[in-house]
């Protein structure tokens, strides 16, 4: 509008110069100016239009995930600075997606080499995902995807085939031509594009247990050696000096000899023990428990605080390994380093199960230490054996519970043990 109008004035001058009326050059000048202006205006809105529909094609290719458009930019007006950030925020969402595509690439490549099955299925219950290791399991190496689910395993054992019908999660023993085998199954659901989808995970677990147990032997032996070693060493020395006493009518000093060769067989008597119990140890025979009782007979054999109220309703479970597994962990807290006064037994009970907490507030347990403290012969101490703990454990897995550890604010270690009322028994 003002280019428009200075165009006029300048065309109202020149006229006024070449014609010496001021009126008539006015006259003559003024349809000349209109003309001009709605030239120059028509021109400007359909620039602005041309604008305009580049910016509404270039949405509508951002709501079509196409960020490969970009608009040309010229001029300094308020459309070509919405054009500028047109082009900023196509530019960036095309550099995100770049950088989806190659994590994609990257994790389907993670996938498909991964020693575990993946197989993604729609709602409809078709395979519309699946790695090598899946494909390898459930159909001999040939593709699934886009076959139906019961299709895709049509080719795999009979019992594998059970198992995976069901899609539960679990541990699952299964009998095919190469033998038995053992597999974890994992399921998941998830909502993906407002559509419903499950994922199934399959890990091969024979070939891990296997070395897993390899390994546990391994350390067994080299246990068991190092401790009679250290038994047997003295064991020999000492015999050999009793025999050189004897030699030298130095009977006087024989009972010192044969109060180290007993000490030292008996520490072996108490190792061998230890492993036989984890050996033998039996089924639990869970009965009625009243608390009030359990409790009173764990605080003559240690001394601990009992925080809390003791549940009026009895737990179900085997009295006497589980008041070992209590004494073991009380004893533990005794030689964490921590106060007599600051260890403690909590004791909680709700319909599904019983909650029991040894507390202390001694040094704790760093990571590492607590990642393999309740594996079997795994020991911190120069004297133990490492059954302790590995052997709360199993009578704790033997009832059906849980147990675990964690460290506790301001320091020291808590050892929880969840333990089932009764499997769907109501407690009395």
């Amino acid at each position: 509008m003002a280019l428009s109008i200075t165009i006029g004035l300048g065309i109202l001058v020149l006229l006024s110069i070449l014609i010496d009326e001021l009126l008539a050059a006015l006259i003559v000048a003024l349809p000349i100016s209109l003309a001009v202006s709605i030239w120059l205006v028509r021109k400007l809105v359909q620039d602005q239009k041309i604008k305009i529909a580049a910016i509404h094609n270039g949405m509508l290719n951002l709501m079509d995930n196409d960020f490969s458009v970009s608009i040309t930019n010229r001029g300094k007006d308020e459309l070509n600075e919405i054009i500028s950030i047109f082009n900023q925020l196509s530019e960036k969402l095309r550099n995100e997606r770049q950088h989806v595509y190659q994590r994609e690439l990257l994790l389907d490549m993670v996938i498909q080499n991964s020693n575990m099955g993946v197989v993604l299925i729609d709602q409809e219950d078709r395979v519309i995902y699946s790695n090598g290791f899946a494909k390898e399991i459930l159909n001999a190496g040939k593709p699934i995807n886009g076959l139906y689910f019961s299709d895709a395993i049509e080719t795999t054992s009979n019992s594998l085939k059970e198992i995976l019908s069901k899609r539960k999660d679990g541990l699952f023993k299964v009998q095919d031509k190469s033998g038995e085998e053992l597999y974890h199954i994992t399921t998941g659901r998830f909502i993906l594009n407002a559509r419903k989808h499950e994922v199934l995970l399959l890990k091969r677990m024979t070939f891990e247990l296997h070395r897993q147990e390899a390994m546990i032997w391994k350390k067994v032996i080299r246990t068991i050696t190092h401790e009679l070693n250290n038994s047997l060493a003295p064991i020999s020395s000492m015999a050999h000096s009793g025999r050189l006493l004897v030699e030298q009518e130095k009977y006087d000093q024989l009972s010192v000899v044969f109060e180290t060769i007993g000490e030292r067989a008996l520490h072996l008597k108490h190792f061998i023990d230890g492993y036989a119990r984890i050996a033998k140890l039996p089924m639990p025979e869970k009965k009625i428990v009243d608390w009030s009782e359990f409790v009173k007979k764990l605080s003559i054999a240690l001394e601990f605080s009992f925080d809390g109220n003791v549940p009026v309703s009895s737990g179900y479970f085997d009295p006497v390994q589980i008041q070992q597994v209590i004494t073991n962990l009380l004893k533990n807290a005794h030689e964490s380093g921590s106060a007599t006064d600051q260890i403690g037994l909590t004791l909680e009970q709700n319909s599904q199960c019983s909650v029991l907490q040894v507390l202390d507030r001694g040094t704790g347990m760093s990571a590492s230490i607590m990642e393999n403290a309740l594996l079997p012969f795994y020991t911190t101490k120069q004297s133990g054996s490492g059954i302790g703990l590995s052997l709360c454990r199993e009578i704790v897995d033997a009832h059906g519970g849980h147990i675990s550890l964690e460290n506790r604010k301001g320091g020291g270690l808590c050892v929880k043990i969840l333990l089932p009322n009764d499997f769907g028994r109501n407690v009395v």
